[in-house]
């Protein structure tokens, strides 16, 4: 098996990815405030007039099992009721994007061999954003593969202090490790896969969206999964977390967003899984279109301006 490589801004091509002991020092940047906003911040339920279509009922870790189902010929859904992760297969190797939460890791590997693939060819974890939900059970399935993890280097140092205390909470799972770190711009290629990181902070400091192809039919579509987009976070984020999902609309057109919670896209996933049944030879129901998704963010976009509007 050959080596998977990174790009770099400016076309620069290694043959492996490498994390310098410089970037382990470098401090983060921006506010760097607790995950959970003070009461103040939480007078509104922002997430309750967000555009989340289907939003399902909170459920414990342990009663989150959910079937894996294909959404593309390259990009499977193996996560959780509540919680995404996807699993994207390249011709060398497969990446998980988000690890669900430490209770869940089972759930996880189980819909991988369920879709016909050994969890022992993760290659990469990629996580999204530095919430225990998406990170809790990437040093399990580490140990168990060998993968390495990336996230970027402002939600890693969150990772850190989220663990360092006298008792970490069990869903965040073992200690984690820093190992790669995504900047802004930096590519990931794995075989012909290509894969785009976009540093988007607001929903957490380092939230990262990532760009994907996805493959159905012999057409390939541009994906994107976004870095995080709960209105939970606090005021001195707001207008962060704006420009984010401004920038994400400008590096369009999107042909797929796929969220990392379910009903966090356009149209709730579980939706799209049962059009996905009863296609046939049809479109495939993932494919939203540039118009759809870009009236959607307009619409989390109206969202924010509104909190940011209360805030001042």
């Amino acid at each position: 098996m050959k080596h998977s490589h990174v790009v770099k801004q400016g076309h620069m091509l290694l043959s492996l990815i490498t994390v310098s002991l410089a970037a382990l020092t470098v401090g983060a940047q921006g506010p760097t405030r607790a995950e959970v906003p003070s009461n103040q911040d939480q007078q509104i339920n922002w997430n309750e007039r967000a555009p989340w279509p289907g939003r399902s009922p909170s459920l414990p870790p342990e009663a989150q099992q959910q079937a894996g189902f294909r959404i593309f010929d390259n990009v499977y859904y193996v996560g959780l009721k509540r919680v995404s992760s996807y699993l994207i297969t390249t011709s060398e190797g497969l990446v998980l994007i988000d690890a669900a939460f430490a209770q869940t890791t089972d759930f996880v590997l189980d819909n991988v061999r369920s879709m016909g693939f050994d969890p022992g060819d993760i290659k990469y974890i990629l996580i999204t954003h530095s919430h225990a939900d998406h990170y809790g059970g990437a040093a399990r399935i580490q140990a168990l593969t060998g993968a390495r993890v990336g996230m970027s280097l402002e939600d890693w140092e969150v990772v850190e202090r989220s663990q360092s205390g006298a008792q970490t909470p069990p869903d965040r799972g073992p200690i984690l490790q820093r190992d790669l770190i995504l900047k802004d711009g930096d590519t990931l290629k794995i075989g012909e896969t290509v894969l785009k990181f976009y540093v988007t902070p607001g929903h957490t400091p380092g939230a990262t969206s990532i760009e994907f192809q996805a493959n159905s039919g012999g057409k390939s579509y541009r994906g994107l999964s976004p870095g995080g987009l709960g209105v939970q976070f606090g005021r001195e984020w707001t207008a962060t977390f704006i420009k984010s999902i401004e920038r994400l609309k400008q590096l369009g057109p999107w042909d797929v967003l796929l969220g990392n919670h379910p009903f966090l896209m356009p149209r709730n996933l579980f939706d799209i899984e049962n059009d996905l049944r009863k296609r046939g030879p049809g479109p495939n129901p993932a494919v939203l279109g540039a118009t759809v998704i870009d009236e959607w963010l307009d619409r989390v976009l109206q969202t924010a301006r509104e909190k940011l509007a209360t805030e001042q």
